[in-house]
This record gives C-alpha cells, sequence and structure tokens, in this order.
C-alpha cells in the first residue's frame, strides 16, 4: 500500500503529464491550468481521480470544446458535479488515474472560490482535519454518495461563507 506522500507524487505526475498533454492541444485557449480537489493536497486521502481546472481566454461557449475533446480521445462526462453544472468536463485516463479536466471561462468567479478553499485545507489544520474525517465516514461506508456530495458541499460553502465574514469586517 502506497504511503501518502507516494501517493500525492504519483497524482502531481500524473497532473503534470495530463496537463502538458491538454496543452499541447488547446495551448492558445489556455490561460491557467490549476491541480485541484482531494489529489492536489498531499494530507488528504485522495482516490483514482485527479481533477484540474482548466481556465480559458478566447473561447466563451465552453460546450464548443467537447467535440475537439471526443475526436482527442476525452470523455465528456455529464454528471460530474453540481458545483460544476456549467462547465465542460473531459476525462482522460493517465495510468491508473482518471484525470478530470473542468473547463472554465475566465470570467467565471470559481476560480478564486476553488484555489481559496485549497489554500485554506492546506494552511488551517483544524479544517483539514474536519475534512478528512468526512473523506473517512464515506470511505468506511457511513455516508453515501448523496450524502458526502452533500456534506462536503456545506462544508466547502461554510468555508467560503467564512472568508465572505471576514472581508466584510
Amino acid at each position: 500500500m502506497l504511503t501518502m506522500n507516494e501517493y500525492y507524487n504519483i497524482t502531481k505526475h500524473h497532473y503534470m503529464e495530463a496537463s502538458m498533454e491538454m496543452l499541447e492541444h488547446f495551448r492558445e485557449n489556455v490561460i491557467e491550468v490549476h491541480h485541484i480537489g482531494s489529489t492536489s493536497i498531499k494530507e488528504v486521502k485522495g482516490y483514482n481521480d485527479i481533477d484540474v481546472l482548466v481556465i480559458l481566454k478566447t473561447i466563451t461557449d465552453v460546450s464548443d470544446l467537447a467535440e475537439i475533446l471526443m475526436a482527442e480521445g476525452y470523455e465528456i462526462v455529464e454528471d460530474f458535479n453540481r458545483y460544476f453544472s456549467e462547465e465542460t468536463i473531459a476525462r482522460g485516463k493517465f495510468g491508473a488515474f482518471n484525470v478530470n479536466f473542468i473547463f472554465t471561462p475566465r470570467n467565471l468567479n470559481k476560480k478564486s472560490q476553488i484555489l481559496f478553499c485549497k489554500k485554506v485545507l492546506k494552511e488551517d489544520q483544524a479544517r483539514l482535519s474536519t475534512f478528512q474525517t468526512l473523506k473517512k465516514q464515506y470511505d468506511d461506508g457511513e455516508l453515501n454518495e448523496d450524502q458526502y456530495e452533500e456534506r462536503k458541499r456545506r462544508f466547502f460553502s461554510d468555508l467560503l461563507d467564512s472568508a465572505a465574514d471576514l472581508k466584510s469586517v
């Protein structure tokens, strides 16, 4: 069984490999690429999915990418996550991992929200511990997928609300 550090290093490698391949296809349309989700945080047990946020610059209708992505061998994922309902999600296989590319136009505020939550988890041990517990409850079968997704949504919503509360002070 892999240690958390070994697992993190493997996912980081596949994130880099997948991102470079994606950039080869869409270099002129991509502003930024970010490793997000559980596999981007060394202290969190992830799954065999690596999430990559891709910020686009020139394509305003993200769904225009779907045909190109499918032609390149990516699967378009329709029911990924309610939070990403406005984005196009493409999945490719890299090693034993699915890499989910979340294509979003630059005018949406999601990038700052996602990167803020990642930063909090990396810097706030109490919140990291709460998130680790939530993931463990799901792994241990104490929560079904719907319960886990709802609690995860509330957890991140509370993180964002606390940031908004701090800005208003």
